[in-house]
């Protein structure tokens, strides 16, 4: 009777638990990102949830592209580190009727109108980048989500970021994460191939950089590329956001 009950306690307290085991994540507010340069970031979570990852989720502002991400690095006591990949060169998208309606939901936008938003990408030369931290349980389901943040991508003379041995490192180093199939095969969108060199798909497959290793491959001195190895960088597509992941959306992060 009493392993009975205890069983019944268990059962009746392991939901409690879970909830209590939702984590905070407090993240690096970046002030911004060098143009065509990597740049780190640092998160915190507390509690942590035993075999859980922290990503970061990171993408271009503009109508087409969709989120990536890559895993952070842990060193102790809830504690994070990761590298952005190198933002490319690229003119900043202006806003339209349809694009407002998907941004007006972001965390970032808040309560602004849209005549901030407009003048705010006016202003701007090079695209923005957006980003937030997640944690994820060890089946991949997310448990926990910090609000969304734009950065500023700004000329290197005017974004001073360093890396340490062991970031560029990384950056040299990068695995990056796909959130919708589309995503398979193509570039990393609006950022450049340089450092990466691993892809995971989003069945969680993980596999060598096809795109990427491609044009380092093509670039090399007296090295001819038959067409078959590419094939797969000679045609740009532009991604569009699906409805049916909220992981992946623009709107629905």
């Amino acid at each position: 009777m009493k392993s009975r009950f205890a069983l019944a306690l268990l059962g009746a307290l392991l939901p409690v638990a879970v909830a209590a085991q939702t984590p905070r994540i407090e993240v690096d507010e970046i002030v911004c990102l060098p143009n065509e340069r990597n740049a780190a970031i640092e998160a915190a979570v507390a509690p942590e949830v035993g075999g859980s990852t922290v990503r970061l989720y990171f993408r271009r502002l503009n109508p087409e592209g969709t989120f990536y991400y890559n895993q952070f690095h842990s060193t102790g006591d809830g504690n994070y580190w990761t590298v952005f990949p190198k933002p490319e060169d690229r003119e900043q998208t202006q806003l339209d009727d349809d694009w407002w309606e998907v941004l007006r939901e972001r965390d970032w936008v808040q309560d602004r109108d849209r005549d901030w938003l407009e003048e705010l990408l006016e202003e701007q030369e090079h695209e923005f980048a957006e980003y937030f931290v997640a944690v994820h349980e060890s089946g991949g389901e997310r448990i926990a989500r910090s609000p969304m943040r734009l950065v500023q991508v700004r000329d290197t003379d005017d974004c001073d970021t360093e890396l340490d041995e062991f970031e560029h490192g990384w950056s040299e180093n990068l695995t990056v994460g796909e959130t919708h199939e589309e995503q398979y095969g193509d570039r990393v969108y609006h950022w450049l191939c340089d450092g990466i060199v691993t892809r995971i798909d989003n069945r969680d497959v993980i596999r060598a950089d096809e795109y990427c290793r491609a044009c380092v491959v093509a670039l090399l001195p007296g090295w001819v590329a038959p067409a078959s190895a590419l094939a797969g960088a000679s045609v740009v597509t532009q991604i569009v956001e699906g409805q049916d992941s909220p992981s992946a959306s623009p709107s629905r992060p």
